[in-house]
């Protein structure tokens, strides 16, 4: 058995025989020709009289000796040079896909500024996140996570920091602050149908007490905010729509026009009292419908009872005559 010894990583390359080699092998005889073509051309073709007649022919054999120089050494390395672009343009693709998120929370933060979108304070929504600005920056923004709509306005206790890339991604809502009189809406689904008229009546009499403590001040913020805005909000007071959702439920849309941070109890208190009332009809009318099948089987008891005596009659009369 024979031992061979490895082949050394060098010699196992070939490195002589690629064609980076080649083409250095290449650029230097060109170099050395051009060289020396313009040595001799200088020597032997310039005229040794005037002497601006030489310095012109030596720039013009210079500059056109350079061209085509450079014009060989392009032809002979172009192959590497259309690699190494590519290369280039591999690497600038790759560092803008690994920057995009930065590029985007740059220009989310722009959005911002430039657009005057929110400031520290604000309460915002932002594609499902909701809460208090408390921070912002060039890549993020931070918020004290607040409860969801119909929920109350207090927060969670929980930091969220979002980037401020999704500033781009959707709408920015901008909320009500808790002392602010905005439109506040729900919606009542029930599941057995009731006489619609009745259920409206009923539904826009409880909000609207529930809205009576504080209609004068709704009323002087909806024209200042009317004012001051130009444009014309819901309010104040309530409205109540009738409506059905996809399986045919009666439904009832509600907007209260109230203090933001008392919305959530408002909501409550309004549905307590419509179903209270909706509870209140349903026993009135089961009372109702109970009292004619009384009556009904009272009458047919009436109606057996005569029958029989009108049937005996007969029978009493003909023991008699016998």
């Amino acid at each position: 058995m024979s031992l061979s010894a490895p082949s050394h990583p060098l010699a196992s390359s070939g490195f002589a025989d690629t064609a980076a080699s080649g083409n250095i092998v290449w650029s230097f005889a060109i170099v050395v020709a051009f060289a020396g073509i313009r040595f001799a051309a200088e020597r032997y073709w310039t005229p040794s009289g005037d002497q601006v007649e030489v310095r012109q022919r030596r720039f013009a054999l210079r500059a056109s000796t350079n061209a085509i120089l450079a014009i060989c050494l392009l032809g002979v390395w172009l192959s590497e040079i259309q690699n190494l672009v590519f290369s280039l343009a591999a690497v600038m693709v790759a560092l803008v896909v690994a920057t995009k998120e930065l590029i985007m929370c740059a220009a989310g933060a722009l959005l911002r500024v430039g657009g005057r979108l929110f400031k520290v304070g604000d309460r915002i929504d932002v594609l499902g996140f909701c809460g208090e600005v408390v921070d912002h920056g060039i890549f993020s923004t931070t918020l004290m996570e607040l409860t969801s709509a119909g929920h109350g306005t207090g927060g969670t206790g929980r930091r969220v920091t979002i980037p401020n890339s999704l500033l781009l991604a959707g709408p920015v809502r901008i909320a009500a602050q808790p002392r602010q009189f905005a439109p506040h809406r729900f919606t009542v689904t029930l599941e057995h149908p009731v006489p619609p008229v009745y259920a409206l009546s009923r539904l826009d009499a409880v909000a609207a007490d529930a809205l009576s403590g504080d209609m004068d001040r709704a009323s002087r913020f909806h024209r200042l905010s009317a004012a001051k805005s130009g444009v014309e909000t819901e309010g104040p007071g309530a409205k109540v729509h009738l409506g059905t959702s996809d399986i045919g439920k009666m439904q009832f849309h509600v907007m209260l026009y109230c203090l933001s941070s008392d919305a959530a109890d408002l909501q409550n208190r309004v549905t307590a009292g419509f179903l209270a009332e909706v509870l209140r009809a349903n026993d009135r009318n089961a009372v109702a419908s109970e009292r004619p099948e009384v009556a009904t089987r009272s009458k047919v008891h009436e109606a057996f009872a005569d029958l029989a005596r009108q049937l005996q009659e007969p029978r009493a009369k003909a023991s008699n005559a016998a």
